[in-house]
């Protein structure tokens, strides 16, 4: 969980099946609504969610229901790359990938 901390994650649901009402939690935590939200997910339980987010993700190896419902796919499979593949698309998106690359490369030699 520190790790989670040191990347400044603060809203984590541990141990839910029920995943709608979790990310139903934090968005109103953070004052979003639906169509700001992203996730990803490989199986019928993520359905909920994934069907009302506005970029809904799945891995490679999800479940062919939920690669249906999803925009984009990873190359990536879960457990694979498909999480790092999946922030990186955020990050992307976003407009934080360079100046986030750039500050972890650390200053020019």
């Amino acid at each position: 969980r520190s790790r989670l901390a040191a990347l400044g994650i603060d809203h984590v649901h541990y141990g839910t099946e029920a995943k709608l009402p979790a990310a139903e939690a934090t968005l109103s935590a953070l004052g979003l609504d639906w169509s700001q939200g992203a996730g990803i997910g490989d199986d019928w339980p993520d359905l909920p969610v994934l069907g009302r987010v506005a970029l809904p993700v799945a891995p490679a190896n999800a479940h062919i229901e939920v690669r249906e419902v999803a925009r984009y796919v990873t190359q990536a499979r879960g457990g694979e790359g498909a999480a790092r593949e999946f922030c990186d698309l955020l990050l992307t998106a976003s407009g934080h990938y360079r100046r986030l690359l750039d500050a972890a490369r650390g200053p020019a030699a």
